[in-house]
């Protein structure tokens, strides 16, 4: 029970440090102690499930072999490194939750895409659609080699995980978002996320 304590503690003390310092985005950039607490619980309550199910609820999917899209946010964060803490075996600091709590100045989204080729995704590129706004991508992860898909050697054969960040400076953080796709050649691929209602 002492040991609880002195770990509420701490971390109501650590949000006071971190955001008397760090600025303020949206509702879900604010975690209380409680909502960060309720994170770390998450991920060592749910350390056995794989990353597909313990993501669900941050993830867009378009079904078994079409793609699917996850967002960063700093709950997600929280919970996950409390998940991969309680695998390891190991102690979940104060330290980490700061590192999980940390934005910085950007959005964040996981894109797994699927194609025939090894080099399919290699030119694939991203953009968020928000009321009349078009935001570009500030940072992009994209392979040049893909991997062999789980229905490899049938189609499709080949997966890649890109990565996109976006400014959150010019993102309406309460406001639904479309994530886009861009493959050359072909239609885009949207993936709809209400951020206003996302931990």
């Amino acid at each position: 029970m002492f040991k609880r304590l002195l770990i509420s503690a701490g971390v109501c003390c650590l949000l006071n440090l971190l955001f008397a310092f760090k600025p303020v985005y949206a509702v879900f950039y604010k975690l209380s102690a409680e909502q960060i607490k309720e994170a770390i619980e998450y991920g060592q309550k749910n350390k056995t499930i794989d990353m597909a199910t313990f993501s669900k609820q941050w993830t867009v999917s378009l079904g078994k072999g079409k793609g699917s899209a996850a967002i960063f946010t700093p709950y997600h964060n929280v919970a996950y490194k409390a998940k991969k803490s309680a695998v390891e075996r190991k102690e979940f600091t104060n330290k980490e939750v700061a590192e999980a709590l940390e934005i910085g100045d950007a959005l964040t989204f996981s894109v797994t895409v699927y194609g025939e080729e090894y080099d399919f995704a290699m030119y694939y590129s991203a953009k968020i659609y928000q009321k009349d706004a078009i935001i570009q991508p500030s940072f992009e992860f994209v392979p040049e080699i893909a991997d062999a898909s789980e229905f490899w050697p049938n189609s499709p054969a080949n997966t890649a995980r890109l990565v996109f960040k976006f400014p959150i400076k010019d993102i309406d953080l309460n406001a639904p978002v479309t994530l886009v796709i861009v493959p050359p050649g072909t239609d885009e691929i949207p993936f709809d996320f209400d951020l206003g209602k996302i931990k």
